[in-house]
């Protein structure tokens, strides 16, 4: 009899195992594809929190400050004595003197230094062994003051801060034993002080013609007309005043002088804007405004609407705001664009793609209507919940912060709002076929 052909076992099992791989492959293959087709046909759902944000309503306006000023008279090689923004005497106090040479300036920087350190080490030793916790806490808050400091690139306030933490320093190794105090190291700068003194001598002082806040030629100028012309000037004029670069350098002055502590901007803006600056009775605001200047001076002030005149023909509008807080920052300014900030609302970032409209059936809209209810939908859980959010009128002006509504939280003051939506909701802001109790 002839022998059958006999298969091989391993063979068998190779073709097994790549069949077994291939259908892997193929049952792979088939559910990313059907995952694919699920995200196009029935995209999932997106959320973003609901959180507190405060958008203000401003006015972009170019204008000039006008201060009551003064010149102060003085050239040469100055060393300045007193700071921008500081109060000085008139007659009393000297802002400044006049050096012979650049060698007297550079001893008038070497004597101011050793006497802040005197002053430093004095300070030091004014402490009581009760203060050791406290003062590690000022250590480490001065400390991180000049990170801050660092790290926002405001490089005049570090030396604020290495001043503080210095102080804490030293005031620890006197309650710690370290050191006994730091007579010997005062003793040593007073001789190195008198000598720097012996060599200074006595430099010409520039004083103050006039009490008031003074501030220094180099960092600030003037204005090429007085404030009585300026505030004479209609819109079309004051836009072409403000066109001619108004501002001169103080020449021949060590400073100005400013006196009183209210000044008075005058600013050009739209028309349209400048309604913002009136009331309801079509006079200036009654109620308070606050003043900055962008990339100036950053931080707000509270100020007054004086004025406000609308041309409707050259569609700008000219005002006067008056502000009584004064600082070395607002000092430096003579012309200078400002945002004038009228009102700030605070409530809830609301995505505007999040916003329904449903009618009194409890339908969805497609468009916004006048008896339409508006709200989001919300995640509670694993159901969605359509909350609500007061509809646009007088009580409820529409407030826009780019692509997000800002709203009223949730309140149990319903004559405020009706709004349903609270801080940290998961607000859906895009999802397939949603409705108030929908299972997500």
């Amino acid at each position: 009899m002839m022998d059958r052909p006999r298969s091989d076992p391993g063979a068998s099992s190779a073709l097994g195992k790549l069949a077994g791989f291939v259908i892997a492959v193929v049952v792979l293959a088939g559910i990313y594809v059907g995952y694919q087709a699920l995200q196009v046909l029935f995209p999932p759902n997106t959320y973003e929190t609901a959180l507190l944000a405060t958008v203000a309503d401003t006015v972009d306006a170019d204008g000039v400050l006008l201060f009551d000023e003064v010149y102060v008279p003085g050239g040469g090689t100055l060393g300045y004595l007193a700071a921008d923004g500081e109060r000085v005497s008139a007659g009393g106090s000297s802002v400044a003197e006049i050096y012979s040479s650049p060698e007297q300036a550079g001893l008038r920087q070497q004597l101011t230094s050793l006497n802040d350190q005197i002053e430093l080490l004095q300070r030091s030793q004014n402490t009581t062994a009760t203060q050791l916790d406290s003062l590690k806490k000022e250590r480490a808050s001065a400390l991180y003051d000049m990170m801050d400091a660092l790290d926002s690139s405001v490089y005049d306030e570090t030396a604020q801060g290495e001043e503080n933490y210095i102080l804490a320093q030293n005031k620890l190794w006197v309650i710690t034993g370290e050191v006994s105090d730091f007579s010997a190291q005062i003793a040593s700068l007073t001789e190195q002080s008198a000598q720097v003194q012996a060599q200074l001598g006595e430099p010409t002082q520039i004083t103050a013609p006039q009490t008031g806040y003074f501030i220094r030629n180099s960092a600030t100028g003037r204005l090429n007309a007085g404030a009585d012309d300026i505030l004479a000037l209609n819109t079309t004029d004051l836009q072409a005043y403000l066109n001619s670069d108004p501002e001169l350098p103080l020449d021949g002055c060590a400073g100005k002088i400013v006196s009183g502590f209210a000044w008075r901007y005058v600013g050009l803006c739209s028309a349209k804007e400048g309604e913002k600056l009136l009331g309801d009775n079509g006079k200036p605001l009654t109620r308070s405004v606050k003043i900055k200047f962008p990339g100036q001076m950053e931080t707000p002030l509270k100020a007054s609407v004086s004025e406000v005149t609308i041309d409707e023909a050259t569609g700008l509008a000219c005002f006067v705001i008056t502000c009584e807080i004064i600082n070395g920052d607002v000092l430096r300014l003579n012309r200078a664009s400002a945002q004038i900030i009228v009102g700030e609302t605070t409530g809830l970032r609301v995505p505007i793609d999040a916003i329904h409209y449903l009618k009194e059936d409890g339908t969805e809209s497609e468009t916004q209507g006048e008896n339409y209810i508006p709200g989001v939908y919300v995640k509670y859980g694993n159901l969605a919940r359509f909350c609500k959010i007061d509809p646009v009128d007088n009580d409820h002006p529409l407030v826009t912060d780019g692509e997000y509504r800002i709203v009223m939280p949730s309140s149990s003051d319903k004559t405020k709002t009706v709004s349903e939506v609270r801080l940290y909701d998961e607000i859906i802001v895009s999802g397939q076929n949603l409705y108030d109790g929908k299972l997500l």
